[in-house]
């Protein structure tokens, strides 16, 4: 009895002292590797695997965060663990460009750092390809793709659902620019998008890409007067007279311009195997006839002021008498006095 009393005892001893080992006893943790050391900040990158030692986050209060002085904690959704392996989701969209810490803190409260461990990149995107179309069973294309971030892309490719992928080999790569070269043996002709994608498996699309057929026509072109500039669906051509050969199928325009005639255009359609052939009357620009008028000079007379004078009133006064009158009337009176006298 005294026996089986005294292993109890022994028991809960241990069992005591068991309960009584702090957790902190575990082993800290290590971090050795984070795939992939990267991500970009339009969206939160899934899938990072931070690899060590002694990792134990199982629940709270452990956890793995991304640090940055001056900047606010990231924490990482943990979404599968074991004691050497960690897989996190980062939600770094619209988060600070550069270097942060990776801290994989245990439930004990031990943590480790990798300093620098994650990188947070301006997120890729594509402006502009050039050339934007090429011909099916052209074996050399070389491509020109610009945007931002592109110094990371693995690849790039045409993508159509209906067909296989066509994959550029890469000939040179800046964060700007990426120059690739494209085969397009037995391509089908159709239109297809240009795809990059980056090794962390982030694939971005949009830019529309053309395949066309390489059967072609020619277009044999004159002008009157000839040495006309030729511009062929806006693109300089040369001189007339001249014949444009290796011309696409379907539908194109002409213009034809010289200095001092209005601008001639057409629109042609090149078939398989055929040469068109165009000739431009060009008409001269008429210049309009200035006529020159002489000036004349006008002279304005001064003004002149007139000043009205009063009409003085009617007088009674008589006018004086010429000598002449006085005598006719003398005589007028004496020859009367006569008459009267004369019995």
């Amino acid at each position: 009895m005294k026996t089986q009393l005294f292993l109890l005892c022994m028991i809960g001893t241990v069992l005591l002292l068991s309960a009584a080992v702090p957790v902190s006893a575990l082993d800290p943790p290590s971090i050795s590797l984070v795939n992939p050391a990267y991500g970009y900040n339009d969206a939160s990158v899934k899938g990072v695997v931070i690899t060590g030692t002694g990792f134990n986050v199982s629940s709270s209060p452990g956890k793995v965060r991304l640090m940055r002085d001056g900047e606010k904690n990231i924490t990482a959704t943990i979404t599968a663990y074991s004691a050497s392996s960690l897989t996190c989701t980062f939600p770094i969209s619209e988060e600070e460009v550069g270097e942060w810490d990776v801290v994989v803190v245990n439930r004990d409260l031990q943590e480790d750092i990798l300093a620098g461990g994650f990188t947070i990149k301006r997120a890729f995107s594509m402006t502009s390809v050039t050339p934007t179309s090429a011909k099916t069973n052209d074996t050399a294309v070389t491509i020109t793709l610009v945007g931002t971030g592109l110094s990371d892309i693995d690849s790039m490719y045409l993508y159509n659902q209906d067909y296989d992928n066509i994959t550029a080999v890469i000939s040179s790569q800046t964060s700007t620019k990426v120059t690739g070269v494209l085969d397009f043996d037995n391509a089908e002709i159709d239109s297809y998008d240009i795809c990059i994608e980056d090794d962390a498996g982030k694939i971005k699309c949009g830019l529309d890409f053309e395949i066309v057929s390489d059967k072609v026509g020619s277009i044999e072109i004159t002008s009157s007067p000839s040495s006309a500039k030729i511009y062929l669906d806006s693109m300089y051509k040369g001189v007339t007279p001249s014949t444009l050969d290796d011309v696409s199928l379907g539908s194109h325009k002409i213009v034809i311009s010289k200095t001092g005639y209005e601008e001639w255009s057409r629109l042609v359609t090149i078939e398989a195997g055929i040469t068109i052939n165009v000739d431009a009357d060009l008409n001269e620009i008429q210049t309009a006839t200035v006529t020159t008028v002489a000036a004349t000079t006008v002279r304005t007379p001064l003004p002149v002021n007139t000043v009205k004078v009063p009409t003085p009133w009617p007088t009674n006064t008589a006018t004086p008498a010429t000598p002449v009158e006085s005598y006719l009337i003398l005589g007028a009176v004496g020859l009367g006095f006569i008459i009267l006298r004369k019995p």
